[in-house]
């Protein structure tokens, strides 16, 4: 019976001393620094979503048209076929030593026109209403298409 108590509690302190827990330092501070990394990366995450979730509600605040930028190409067309019409008035009226007082006040008002459409472009862009964004760039279109009618007339009259 002694046999058997002894190879009993032999059993049973064998079995109470292999569950002590061992602590490795080095594993604890690893583990601190990768929750630590962790916490941070996860804060940087958040902070990205935040930012690329206001700029997807903007994009998709900004009407289709003016995302098409096919009013935009219009206003474009015109300034330039002016501006190529005023240049052509300005060699014709040098060769015939004539003054074009008018060319000027019209390039005036489409360098005007230009610089509301990059200032909605850069500025007002997404703070504007889709109604504001359409009726501004119908406006810089009809005067970009007055201007550039009225540089045409006036190299048609120099034409003849």
């Amino acid at each position: 019976m002694k046999k058997i108590i002894s190879v009993f509690l032999m059993i049973v302190c064998s079995y109470a001393f292999s569950q002590i827990p061992v602590t490795d330092a080095t594993a604890n501070a690893n583990l601190g620094l990768q929750l630590s990394q962790s916490a941070k990366q996860l804060t940087q995450l958040q902070n990205t979503y935040k930012v690329m979730k206001e700029a997807s509600d903007k994009f998709k605040q900004v009407n289709g048209y003016v995302q098409q930028m096919g009013q935009l190409q219009n206003i474009i067309n015109q300034q330039q076929s002016a501006v190529n019409n005023a240049n052509l008035i300005l060699r014709k009226a040098r060769q015939k030593q004539m003054r074009v007082p008018d060319i000027q006040n019209l390039l005036s008002q489409i360098q005007g026109s230009i610089r509301t459409v990059q200032a909605v472009m850069q500025n007002g862009m997404f703070k504007m209403t889709d109604a504001e964004r359409i009726n501004v760039m119908e406006n810089e279109l009809k005067k970009s298409k007055s201007a550039s009618a009225s540089i045409r007339a006036k190299l048609i009259k120099m034409s003849y």
